[in-house]
């Protein structure tokens, strides 16, 4: 198991709430780009897994859905 840290670079959630305005929708994006996330994977981890449990992590967090997401590994 390796220890890997991950930084979020870019973020779109699916904003479904038509009352929720767009400095709200800014606040969420606001509050996790450019966070880092911990994470612990098997040594031979695929980018797949790792971008699934970055996506899980962001939207359990925020609690909205996220479209897409871009994200650097942090030494």
């Amino acid at each position: 198991m390796t220890l890997t840290t991950l930084r979020l670079t870019e973020v779109q959630f699916d904003f479904d709430d038509l009352d929720f305005t767009p400095e709200q929708q800014q606040e969420v994006i606001d509050s996790v780009l450019g966070g880092t996330f911990d994470f612990e994977f098997d040594d031979d981890v695929d980018e797949e897994t790792v971008a699934m449990a970055l996506v899980e992590e962001v939207t359990d967090y925020t609690g909205w859905c996220v479209c897409s997401l871009d994200y650097v590994t942090v030494a």
